[in-house]
């Protein structure tokens, strides 16, 4: 079964340090702080600064699918 977008955003913030996010205690911290926890929705801004951080698995968190022959990596198939 097949994770939404969301989900797979979710996933991939779970392996990440909120450090590598934002400056520490600032707005930004805080916010994606909330969405770790569950406690605020992840939107497009957040969505794309994963993106940003994690270019390899750009594909796999619009589609839910690797693309090797674009280097587009699946973190499903990884974990």
């Amino acid at each position: 079964m097949s994770r939404s977008m969301v989900a797979r955003a979710l996933h991939l913030l779970e392996q990440t340090s909120l450090k590598d996010l934002a400056e520490v205690n600032s707005k930004d911290y805080v916010r994606w702080q909330s969405i770790k926890r569950g406690r605020a929705r992840m939107g497009v801004e957040e969505l794309e600064r994963l993106a940003e951080l994690y270019p390899q698995y750009r594909w796999w968190l619009l589609t839910g699918e690797g693309l090797p022959s674009a280097d587009q990596k699946s973190l499903d198939e990884e974990t």
